[in-house]
């Protein structure tokens, strides 16, 4: 299975790490729907057990979740191009998941977080479009807010298909969406960020992450330059696919399976993409981008010697 349901073992473990249980857990999804009906710009009808995964996500902080969830439907009115149109039978989907990956493991680590690995399934440059990646990969997301339970995220980038072209094709702004989206708006709790296969330029991709990720996040990052072995003695080959040296499978057939599920959700995604936030019924200021992503216009593509 993709995401197998968490056993009762995993929910409470996860939960625990919150200091929740299952009624208090009851609890806090009941002051959450309680302070969304009060919301008149934002959609009411969040399933529990999403809001049980922004809870946990936002360490048990009520307050931080209910900032989570506004900018969540916030996000979808500001940057449409990122988070709406998310029909898997489209022409973009048909395309982008040729072209990238972003792939969830199955099996959890020892101390429950979940393993992602993602990269470039095309060499070619010219034919990647950033903003695409960016909404598979919040598509993804949102499947796991239904389904995944798990205490935070370590994340794989593998650079085996990456060229300098690919990284021109990043933009500041489009790395700003990126980390609001994620860590705000997803409330990703990100441990560790391995990059695999790592050629000469890496050096300029990582400066970019730098350039919009925290502290904290940025020495979270570990670059693999030779071989898995260090990466083995920090991920378990029972988790990793054979390409990794890894025990659990191919990537390409996790992959696969990752396709099947998204297209099993497209009605949800569907009836998603109407539920986003009312500016013009937000009590107070109206939110703009500014305010969002601390900038204004329009920016040029990052020039890479």
């Amino acid at each position: 299975m993709v995401l197998p349901p968490p056993t009762k073992d995993i929910l409470e473990r996860v939960r625990a790490e919150f200091g929740l249980d299952e009624e208090g857990m009851k609890q806090a999804i009941q002051v959450v729907k309680d302070w969304l009906k009060q919301q008149p710009h934002l959609p009411q009808d969040c399933e529990d057990g999403r809001l049980e995964r922004w809870i946990i996500r936002c360490k048990n902080s009520l307050e931080r979740t209910k900032k989570s969830l506004d900018l969540y439907y916030t996000l979808k009115t500001a940057i449409p191009d990122i988070l709406l149109d998310r029909d898997p039978r489209s022409q973009w989907f048909r395309k982008v998941v040729n072209v990238a990956f972003v792939c969830p493991l199955s099996q959890l680590t020892e101390d429950y977080n979940r393993v992602t690995v993602l990269g470039c399934l095309e060499p070619d440059p010219n034919k990647i479009i950033v903003q695409d990646i960016l909404k598979l990969s919040f598509m993804v997301q949102d499947v796991r807010m239904c389904e995944d339970y798990c205490i935070s995220d370590v994340y794989i980038m593998d650079f085996n298909k990456f060229s300098v072209g690919h990284v021109t094709k990043v933009t500041l702004p489009i790395l700003k969406k990126m980390e609001v989206c994620a860590m705000k708006s997803f409330n990703m709790r990100i441990k560790e960020i391995h990059l695999v296969n790592v050629p000469p330029f890496a050096d300029t991709m990582v400066n970019l992450l730098k350039m919009v990720l925290k502290p904290k996040l940025i020495s979270r990052i570990h670059v693999h330059t030779k071989g898995h072995a260090a990466l083995h003695g920090m991920i378990s080959k029972r988790i990793l696919p054979s390409e990794y040296g890894g025990e659990n499978g191919s990537l390409i057939d996790h992959w696969s399976a990752w396709l099947r599920k998204l297209q099993n959700y497209r009605d949800w995604f569907l009836e998603q993409d109407k539920t986003k936030s009312d500016e013009s019924k937000r009590p107070g200021k109206a939110v703009n981008n500014g305010d969002l992503f601390g900038f204004e216009g329009s920016f040029r593509k990052l020039n890479v010697d």
